[in-house]
């Protein structure tokens, strides 16, 4: 009898344990998803979910072409922005590092933005591609 509770009581830890670990992988990140003119995947993942005000947020760009064929070799211009009211200036740099473009993006208050990024590449020439972010919220 003693044998059966401390194996049950086992489990429940085990459970909780592992309960835990997936709620915090599945909240580790935030990625959002776009198409790019050419017919390609853009994706922008933040390393923090959710997303929080006046915290330094870790992000790669992802971007493919419509072959699916990662494109390394563009030139990235960012601007955050919300969508609903003039903001200062807030462009964080996006540099090619460990196959995808690697930054960090401050989002000075809680509320919807927007990641605006111009792509410039040799092939496909200047693009466009706007992220939209729903909520960012305090600290």
């Amino acid at each position: 009898m003693k044998n059966s509770l401390i194996i049950v009581r086992v489990q429940i830890i085990t459970l909780i344990l592992l309960c835990c670990t997936v709620i915090g992988a599945t909240a580790a990140v935030t990625p959002i998803e776009t198409e790019m003119a050419d017919g390609g995947k853009a994706v922008i993942i933040f390393a923090s979910g959710p997303l929080q005000a006046m915290i330094e947020i870790p992000f790669t760009i992802e971007l493919k072409s419509k072959a699916g064929e990662m494109i390394e070799d563009a030139e990235l211009a960012l601007d955050l922005t919300m969508p609903f009211m003039p903001m200062p200036p807030n462009n964080p740099k996006a540099v090619w590092k460990d196959n995808a473009y690697r930054g960090a993006a401050i989002f000075t208050m809680a509320g919807a933005w927007q990641v605006n990024v111009e792509v410039n590449h040799s092939e496909s020439g200047t693009e466009k591609i706007i992220f939209d972010i729903e909520m960012v919220i305090m600290k």
